[in-house]
């Protein structure tokens, strides 16, 4: 078993410190993407807002990485990419729907016949990191 405190140490004000510039990795479980897949569900009596970063894999020559934060209450969501890099085209798109009990984060693959006929990212693989942040305030019912 590895020793974690080769690695990590307590940073300033309240953190976790990476020792000797190591970091994280993520690989997966990752989920293919169809029409309306659900990449998240969280409880807006839970948190207010996340913010994700998910990564996509197509084949050999389409990957793409995108941050997401997901704003929500019980009777809104409002979706912002705020960062976008891929090899060669946009591949998914990013959704979400609230009701008064929990927010969904769905994924649609992009299929745009304008860019090339065969533009069709159904099935692609995405992996998926999450952080979020908590309400301050309690609902009000």
């Amino acid at each position: 078993m590895q020793n974690l405190k080769k690695y990590l140490a307590y940073g300033l004000k309240n953190t976790l410190l990476f020792k000797n510039n190591s970091g994280t990795s993520h690989n997966g479980p990752w989920k293919q993407v169809y029409t309306d897949t659900q990449l998240d569900r969280w409880h807006v009596s839970d948190f207010n807002s996340v913010q994700y970063t998910i990564s996509a894999d197509f084949d050999v020559n389409n990957k793409e990485i995108i941050k997401v934060l997901v704003t929500a209450s019980r009777d809104r969501a409002s979706v912002l990419i705020y960062a976008r890099n891929n090899t060669l085209n946009d591949m998914l798109t990013v959704s979400a729907t609230v009701n008064d009990s929990y927010v969904d984060v769905i994924l649609n693959p992009v299929i745009d016949a304008t860019l090339d006929p065969t533009t069709d990212f159904t099935g692609v693989k995405v992996i998926h990191t999450a952080q979020y942040f908590h309400n301050q305030n309690p609902l009000v019912v």
